[in-house]
């Protein structure tokens, strides 16, 4: 038998592409992205493709220069030199010095070691790299196929309880039709019929990460210390996902914005956890992709997703858990500004321009009417209630609706030029922040078409689906509220927090809600020294909190029952996990300044 003809060094080169492109992918996938078996070739086809398109430009490289002595006469060990070079560099620069500044010595320095070092083992080892050519591509296709194996999601379970939790970004309850509000909602409606409603939620935060912490753990931002975006949780926070995962159930969540990354923590407890926000799940993974997203793509492209993406995603757990055991949480962030539901070409733009919140980009920024934006914030509601539907429906159709318990909540609201505050949340503790929507279908376990008028919290939400599970309740900051319905309506206070400075630094400031008075209470500055600032409203009076009254009324009842929270939060650091790219996702949605 004659041995094999040697290959050529382009073609040794392109099969060095190919098959690094296959290592990578091999190495990033995971069952956790949920990801389809198409999905999955997808992924190794563009892996290999950027690995092949490196090393041939590499090889011609290589032949233009063959007067070199060096890189003229060693094309597979420059490829090879090269693909090592980019996949090293990016790493480090994506996954070791992401917060420092490419000017800063340890990253190019860094780089340029990375980059020397490489092309030096592919150049000096050029005809070994020759004679391995045939070898590597035989373990690159055995990636290929571990990169299949690697990435099946989980299994069905047995079937048992079921739990959907759907958080809508900052949604104010009073705009909802269900309320009584302009913004058509017949899902809404429809869930109100089959559920039980609570007229008066009301959240602890006006931020997304504080305020779904809290949704999902039962726990309030004074026992958590995360008031702001951008903190990590910490190991093993008391998530709902980790008590779904002990029950036996298949958990999963799919978000839609990158306050709920799982860099922070998000994903622990859960099975599958989909946050990525590209057009293929999970692409953005692998090095040269994300070099090319960062170079091309609009700034806000991986910080937020529409819901027609995420609920894709959600159908797609549906489909393949329906018939099982399974907690899902769904968050859609397209009421959060700016507004994209309405055709940007129909804002009036005659006049002076609004001063909206900093975020906004250009073309945003040129609207001139108040009552055109808060039309195209209905709309966005409108659209979250159609994609909710979408979902119901599907439930419906793989039979499991009536044995679903649904959840449908905010995080918190927003202000629609209330207290001067232009389409904006996050540092005001004033009800069109706080008001939130809190909907809770249960068959055969709540009544339906019920509605409960006492001040209830999202911080209930947790409680509440434990305790319609059959689980332990106790120990934790909201309440249990089946109780309530049907019940004695008894109101609980309510304690929310917001950061004061604009999110990057101590004040912290919170307030006490009781039915009918709401009392304010803004942290000291640093170096300040007396008695802080203080607003008491009186709900029934002034529900629109225009008239502060402190200096009238007494506050130290009031201020009495918030003085435990105060001192629980001295020496909380109001700030984000303080690397660049973080900052600049958070800035980019308008939670920095």
């Amino acid at each position: 038998m004659n041995p094999p003809r040697p290959l050529s060094p382009s073609r040794a080169a392109l099969l060095y592409g190919v098959s690094v492109g296959f290592f990578e992918v091999a190495l990033r996938a995971s069952p956790r992205l949920g990801l389809g078996l198409g999905e999955m070739f997808v992924w190794l086809f563009l892996g290999a493709a950027a690995g092949a398109g490196v090393a041939a430009a590499l090889s011609l490289t290589s032949r233009m220069l063959r007067a070199s002595p060096l890189l003229g006469t060693r094309p597979v060990g420059l490829a090879v030199g090269g693909l090592i070079a980019m996949h090293a560099g990016l790493s480090y620069r994506f996954e070791q010095v992401l917060n420092l500044p490419v000017k800063d010595p340890q990253v190019w320095g860094g780089l340029v070691l990375i980059g020397a070092l490489s092309l030096a083992v592919g150049l000096l080892f050029d005809r070994l790299w020759r004679a391995l050519a045939r070898p590597v591509t035989v373990l690159g296709v055995l990636a290929a196929w571990a990169a299949l194996l690697r990435g099946v999601p989980p299994t069905v379970t047995e079937p048992g309880p079921r739990v959907l939790i759907i958080t809508w970004d900052t949604t104010r309850a009073d705009r909802l039709s269900v309320y009584g509000g302009p913004a058509k909602t017949p899902t809404l409606d429809r869930l109100a019929r089959e559920g039980v409603v609570f007229d008066q939620a009301t959240s602890v935060a006006p931020l997304t990460e504080p305020a779904h912490l809290s949704i999902l753990t039962g726990r309030s931002p004074v026992r958590t210390g995360v008031v702001v975006n951008g903190t990590e949780l910490g190991e093993r926070p008391e998530l709902l996902s980790w008590a779904g995962q002990e029950a036996g159930m298949r958990t999963g969540a799919a978000v839609s914005g990158f306050p709920l990354h799982a860099k922070y923590g998000w994903s622990q407890g859960f099975d599958l956890y989909d946050d990525d926000f590209g057009a293929i799940p999970g692409l953005h993974r692998l090095s040269l992709i994300r070099a090319w997203e960062q170079l091309f793509l609009p700034g806000n492209t991986l910080r937020e997703r529409v819901g027609s993406r995420t609920v894709s995603r959600a159908k797609r757990f549906m489909e393949r858990y329906g018939a099982g055991s399974w907690l899902y949480w769904l968050h859609l962030f397209d009421p959060h500004g700016p507004y994209e539901a309405l055709p940007l070409a129909d804002a009036p733009t005659n006049g002076a321009p609004l001063e909206l919140p900093p975020y906004w980009p250009p073309p945003h920024r040129q609207i001139t009417s108040t009552d055109w934006l808060i039309r195209a914030y209905d709309a966005e509601i409108e659209r979250a209630d159609a994609l909710t539907g979408q979902l119901l429906d599907q439930l419906d159709a793989l039979g499991v609706l009536d044995d679903t318990i649904i959840v449908l909540t905010a995080d918190h609201g927003e202000s629609l030029t209330e207290h001067d505050y232009l389409f904006e949340h996050g540092d005001n503790l004033y009800d069109p922040s706080l008001r939130v929507p809190l909907i809770i279908r249960a068959p055969g376990k709540l009544p339906a078409g019920a509605r409960v008028p006492c001040q209830v919290s999202n911080l209930d939400v947790t409680p509440t689906v434990r305790a319609l599970l059959g689980w332990p309740v106790a120990g934790l900051d909201g309440r249990d509220l089946t109780g309530v319905v049907g019940g004695d309506c008894v109101g609980s206070p309510v304690v929310s927090s917001a950061p004061g400075g604009r999110f990057v630094s101590p004040p912290i400031d919170l307030s006490y809600r009781v039915e009918g008075k709401k009392l304010i209470v803004h942290g000291l500055k640093e170096g300040e020294a007396g008695p802080p600032r203080v607003e008491l409203y009186d709900l029934i009076a002034d529900p629109g909190e225009l008239r502060d009254l402190s200096g009238e009324r007494d506050t130290r009842p009031l201020g009495a029952q918030l003085a435990p929270s105060i001192q629980a939060l001295q020496g909380v650091r109001a700030g984000p996990s303080a690397d660049a790219a973080t900052q600049e996702a958070l800035r980019a949605l308008g939670y920095l300044d």
